[in-house]
């Protein structure tokens, strides 16, 4: 319970003034000549003071309406779960070899079919993000729900169109898998109320914690323990360079990140990491962290696609996706203040409206 505007309270004061203006003006025009009558006379009980608790009972209701007691009410809400979801492209050279025998198409057009159907599967609500990455990485598309916008950013990674990100990525030749992940959680960082976003050093320490040796118990910022995270988000990740744990100490002076400590983090924060290999070439080490050993739950899910891949195949690993990702029915909890200034209102008007009667009437007046 509580009152919107308190201060209107104190009018409940004015009541007895009200009603000791009342009996001086009645005495004044002769209602007192009630009192020279015999007992047996006088008015009963309701005759003579059932008005005047009417009109007391109207003012306080009208106080109460002018300060609106308020009262919280829940109502449950039924809704469809929304995702965030980043497909992460592999651009580097290799993607430019045939994905078949008879040459028509590359793998990376393969790729892309697969990733411009997915789009097409996934819910309105859902946002969806591009990352395209070869020795680097580059948000082509921030996350958008607009669909056309992330089919026009998905042909920029076409070699046909051989646009400025599709030419500076393609050169790089290499495949920074791990630094594609990293950054694609970046993106999710500032995804979140500004009120859990990471500041820039924290990111920061928390890119170098992920360098060298496989760490088990990551430090992650405590902002991000006191909200739910990892709800509704995932990554995809198409490869067909070979995925490494980039732990040594000259992946460490290269300023490599560890996919495994990559891996970890996104365990703790609910994330799920979906990785599409093409080759199946999946360092052990990566694969048990991602997989996780028997009873124990994964962070994700590895697809292990061979050399050759037709647009069949990307479709199926895609259709299979989207079915882990799907959108769940959520039921929330809503609280709404509820005013009751509307029927106290509404009682008071009654109320008067009895009065008049009462005091109008010759069965009900006091004389």
């Amino acid at each position: 319970m509580s009152i919107q505007y308190p201060w209107a309270l104190l009018l409940l004061a004015l009541i007895p003034a009200v009603l000791g203006a009342k009996k001086k003006y009645a005495l004044r025009t002769g209602f007192s000549a009630v009192l020279l009558l015999g007992r047996n006379l006088q008015p009963g009980l309701i005759k003579a003071h059932g008005a005047d608790f009417i009109a007391v009972a109207a003012m306080v209701l009208l106080v109460l309406a002018v300060a609106n007691v308020q009262y919280s009410s829940y109502w449950q809400k039924n809704y469809l779960e929304s995702k965030w979801i980043m497909l992460v492209q592999d651009l580097s050279g290799s993607m430019g070899r045939p994905s078949d025998e008879s040459g028509t198409a590359t793998l990376g057009d393969v790729a892309l079919e697969g990733a411009h159907a997915f789009i097409d599967l996934r819910n309105k609500d859902d946002l969806i993000g591009i990352i395209a990455f070869s020795n680097l990485a580059q948000v082509v598309a921030p996350p958008s729900f607009d669909r056309e916008i992330l089919r026009k950013k998905l042909e920029l990674l076409n070699r046909k169109n051989d646009s400025a990100v599709f030419r500076e990525l393609t050169g790089g030749g290499e495949t920074n898998a791990s630094y594609a992940a990293w950054l694609a959680l970046c993106v999710f960082f500032m995804l979140l109320p500004v009120e859990h976003q990471p500041s820039y050093e924290q990111i920061n320490d928390l890119r170098y914690s992920l360098m060298g040796e496989s760490s088990a118990a990551l430090q992650i910022p405590a902002l991000f323990k006191k909200t739910e995270f990892g709800r509704g988000m995932a990554i995809v990740l198409f490869t067909d360079g070979r995925i490494e744990a980039n732990k040594s100490t000259e992946d460490v002076e290269k300023g490599l990140i560890n996919f495994v400590n990559v891996i970890g983090l996104v365990k703790q924060l609910g994330i799920k990491l979906y990785l599409v290999v093409v080759g199946g070439d999946v360092a052990g080490e990566v694969r048990l962290a991602l997989e996780g050993t028997a009873g124990e739950s994964s962070a994700g899910q590895i697809f292990y696609m061979p050399r050759t891949l037709d647009r069949t195949q990307i479709t199926g690993v895609y259709n299979k996706i989207n079915e882990l990702e799907k959108n769940r029915l959520l039921v929330k909890l809503e609280k709404r203040k509820k005013d009751t200034r509307g029927p106290l209102a509404l009682a008071a008007a009654v109320l008067l409206a009895a009065y008049w009667v009462l005091q109008t009437l010759p069965a009900t007046r006091k004389i």
